[in-house]
């Protein structure tokens, strides 16, 4: 008895399926992958005179989900989100270059981060979806190369500031 109803359950479950419907699927992941994230604190400015007007801190890193023919082919969408905690007093600027491995500038983004006036924690988020030229842009790229740019207005440098960044990308498999 139970192996007839199991027999019957089987054979009604695949009776329905249509295979033939394969070709139809469209798998549409969405991927969050960290970018950068350090901390500058008053230590990371000793050497600099602070009368000079700009001062340009830069760390560069790869960019490992982007080596990837397949992910490169299949990207669909892109978002960068950047998250900074900033307690200096000067005026910053953060830019992030995506270069190709020539160096080269395939896409640049340039926000500003609030400054604080009184030592305490001042929040900047900042949010960039790509269109598709820009995807395209990217794609090309494989080094993050992140400036925090001060200007010290002649005063002394005093603070700390945090940045995290990531990427979350969406990506579109078809045809299997």
């Amino acid at each position: 008895m139970v192996l007839t109803i199991s027999l019957f359950l089987c054979v009604s479950c695949v009776s329905d399926v249509d295979f033939d419907q394969t070709q139809d699927i469209v798998l549409s992941p969405t991927v969050d992958a960290s970018l950068i994230f350090f901390t500058l604190d008053t230590s990371d400015f000793e050497s600099v005179d602070t009368q000079e007007a700009v001062v340009t801190v830069r760390d560069t890193t790869r960019l490992e989900f982007l080596d990837d023919d397949f992910i490169r082919e299949n990207l669909r969408e892109v978002t960068l989100d950047f998250q900074v905690d900033n307690t200096f007093g000067q005026s910053l600027v953060n830019r992030a270059a995506f270069l190709n491995g020539d160096g080269e500038e395939q896409f640049v983004v340039i926000f500003e981060i609030i400054s604080s006036t009184d030592g305490s924690v001042q929040r900047t988020e900042f949010t960039q979806v790509l269109s598709e030229e820009d995807i395209q842009a990217i794609s090309n790229a494989n080094q993050l190369a992140n400036e925090v740019i001060l200007t010290t207005n002649g005063a002394s440098i005093n603070g700390e500031l945090t940045l995290q960044s990531k990427a979350i990308y969406a990506l579109e498999f078809s045809d299997l």
